[in-house]
């Protein structure tokens, strides 16, 4: 009978015809259901449509059934058809909206800025076929977009000059110069901040692409005028940059500026994690290339410009991770101008150590000793060898891939690559030779795939990653440590310098260890003490562990200090407390003296001069009392001292003064 009908139809009759409808016995009477309806239209049948709702009326003698079952059947039609032609505003998808054209470059150009992603993306046709015909329409080309981000700085920029100059606290500088792919040479300068409720922050000021030669005097011009544009040359407490001589330079040249709290090399602060990768190129420079001339670097910088993929037939050229032969030598003096036309700054750090440089060279012995520094050099010549085959050939990728799994190796299975320019390289690339080691020992021996004989690896090459591993592991976990967001460690250089000189100190002490690597952690002994006294520069590392609730002058003490070292700490932590954050006295009202008072007399006199002995053996100096404390630990771990000064600072403790100088101070960056 047509359709299927899965809804009942609303059959309205009169009472009197109620029986009526009950005796006809029609397919469609199942879908009706008969209720009372006005006495005006007793006379008619009122039938509401099954999804319509639209009522019927009809008379009453018409006992016919086939205009009801069309209207039933062209109900369903409709019903199906909607079910099949869904819109999205139908399931509660609002849509984009109304766009207004005007607005159109703004979206795009935050689209490309906040990605970095190329202007020309924009152009891109897959891209375009998703978009609003709207945004289509208004599409702005690259030279658009670039204006538009620079008018987006622009705006943002003044924002942040009123967020700046309300700032109460200390303002940091961290500075650092790089060559982009592109060959400019760009200064970027970042500000970092405390704020109270978001923790520590930081945000660029400015990228300021260099014109000139880098020379020191020159940053400082430059330096100089993105501080005084944006209004904090009261506010700046320390810069933060890596020990570059042109750097030293231009701390002393923005020192003759006169701000009222940078007085020059004491507000410098070294980048530590610069400082650990300095150390680890001391380390491994015994196993890198042979010493070059100035020519033969240069020369060896033009091959790499010209081809970064070209690969060396000689793979001990190779090898060169944290070696002055892979990098361009760049002379010292700031008045050569010419020394930095390569460069983007001048190194004044003593990595040109060599074998005469170190003292207390332990003698090597081919017949005895397991490892020599030529053997070593080899050895990482392999090892490079290795991730350039698997890097460069699939198919001994996926052979390898097969063995690792068979081996059940940790994941990942791959060799890494050792980088010059990328930090811990060395040791990535040495963990993952140690992670795989059982299948390249199978892998290698492949004809087809594998290596040739003279780069194949032996577990004598395994225990030397092993044991080279173990003297690199501690810098890159601490380069981890100083690298979180938001983590200023200022107050943790000292342990963390203490914690290298230990080891290394263990190692060389070692007999187990082959002379060859005492002699390495020779060479890194010998720099980690050169940066242990430069923090003697700056008063702020002291000053910051002084402060630290769980460090103060104790661990100073515990770690063996001289005592004069700790006093001048401590007096150094003072001056810094009297001259800026000591609270001014509030005066008093003077009490007048009652003339008829009496002096006391006998042993009641002698109680006033007890109980000023007594006060006097506590003192009342706000430093004084905070060193008397007792250390606060999260069990036997130092706590997150920042936090715990903001803390103390909505508790409305004040500590004299020590608070504001505490945050200060340790919210100053080393990385």
């Amino acid at each position: 009978m047509g359709l299927p009908l899965p809804l009942p139809i609303r059959l309205t009759w009169t009472r009197s015809n109620l029986e009526k409808v009950k005796s006809l016995h029609l397919p469609v009477e199942g879908l009706l259901v008969p209720i009372p309806i006005r006495r005006s239209l007793a006379e008619h049948n009122e039938l509401p449509g099954p999804l319509c709702g639209k009522r019927i009326n009809r008379p009453t003698s018409d006992s016919s059934c086939s205009n009801l079952l069309k209207h039933a059947a062209s109900c369903v039609k409709k019903k199906h058809d909607q079910d099949h032609t869904r819109t999205l505003g139908s399931l509660g998808v609002t849509g984009t909206g109304d766009i207004d054209p005007r607005e159109v470059t703004q979206k795009c150009a935050i689209w490309c800025a906040e990605a970095a992603r190329p202007f020309s993306a924009l152009e891109d046709n897959s891209l375009k076929s998703i978009l609003h015909p709207t945004v289509l329409k208004n599409l702005p080309n690259r030279r658009m977009v670039s204006k538009a981000i620079h008018v987006f700085y622009t705006v943002v920029q003044e924002a942040f000059k009123l967020e700046l100059k309300s700032h109460t606290g200390a303002l940091y500088l961290g500075l650092d110069a790089w060559q982009s792919p592109n060959g400019f040479d760009i200064l970027g300068i970042v500000v970092y901040w405390l704020n109270e409720r978001a923790g520590l922050q930081s945000m660029p000021l400015d990228f300021i692409k260099l014109s000139r030669s880098h020379t020191g005097k020159y940053l400082a011009e430059t330096v100089q005028l993105v501080v005084e544009k944006f209004g904090i040359a009261s506010k700046i407490y320390g810069i933060v940059s890596d020990n570059a001589s042109n750097n030293e330079v231009m701390v002393n040249e923005l020192k003759n500026l006169k701000w009222p709290h940078f007085k020059g090399q004491p507000q410098w602060i070294r980048c530590f994690a610069h400082i650990l990768n300095l150390i680890a190129k001391a380390i491994l420079r015994p196993f890198g290339p042979q010493k070059r001339n100035q020519k033969e670097t240069s020369d060896l910088a033009d091959r790499s410009e010209s081809d970064s993929e070209t690969e060396s037939s000689d793979c001990e050229e190779q090898i060169a991770l944290y070696t002055k032969g892979s990098e361009v030598v760049i002379s010292d003096s700031e008045d050569n101008d010419l020394g930095d036309s390569d460069g983007i700054t001048k190194e004044a750090d003593s990595e040109e150590l060599d074998t005469n440089d170190i003292q207390q060279l332990s003698d090597e012995d081919e017949d005895v000793d397991k490892y020599t520094s030529s053997s070593c050099r080899q050895t990482l010549t392999k090892f490079r060898a290795i991730a350039r085959k698997l890097k460069k050939s699939p198919n001994s990728k996926a052979t390898f891939i097969k063995l690792c799994i068979e081996k059940k190796c940790d994941k990942p299975h791959t060799i890494e690559r050792d980088v010059c320019t990328r930090w811990n390289s060395t040791l990535i690339q040495l963990n993952s030779i140690i992670r795989c080691h059982s299948a390249i020992i199978e892998w290698q021996k492949d004809k087809k795939y594998g290596l040739a004989r003279k780069y194949q690896i032996n577990e004598r090459d395994i225990k030397l990653a092993i044991d080279l591993a173990a003297i690199l592991q501690p810098l890159l976990e601490i380069t981890l440590q100083v690298s979180l967001a938001g983590s200023p460690r200022l107050s943790h250089v000292v342990v963390f310098i203490d914690q290298i000189t230990e080891h290394l100190s263990t190692i060389i002490a070692q007999e187990s260890y082959a002379p060859v690597l005492r002699n390495a952690c020779r060479g890194g002994l010998q720099l980690t003490n050169k940066y242990y006294t430069l923090t003697d520069c700056s008063p702020l590392y002291r000053v910051a562990m002084i402060l630290h609730p769980s460090f103060k002058d104790e661990y100073f003490k515990i770690a063996g200090w001289d005592q004069k070292w700790i006093d001048d700490a401590i007096s150094h932590t003072r001056e810094m407390w009297i001259n800026h954050y000591k609270p001014k006295p509030i005066p008093t009202a003077s009490k007048s003296v009652d003339p008829k008072s009496k002096h006391p007399t006998g042993f009641l006199s002698q109680l006033g001069a007890a109980s000023a002995a007594r006060s006097g053996n506590s003192s009342t100096d706000p430093l004084d009392i905070w060193l008397s404390g007792a250390l606060v630990l999260d069990g036997s771990d130092p706590i997150d001292a920042l936090e715990w000064w903001l803390q103390q600072k909505r508790g409305g403790n004040t500590y004299g003064g020590l608070l504001t100088m505490a945050l200060d101070v340790l919210s100053c960056p080393v990385f």
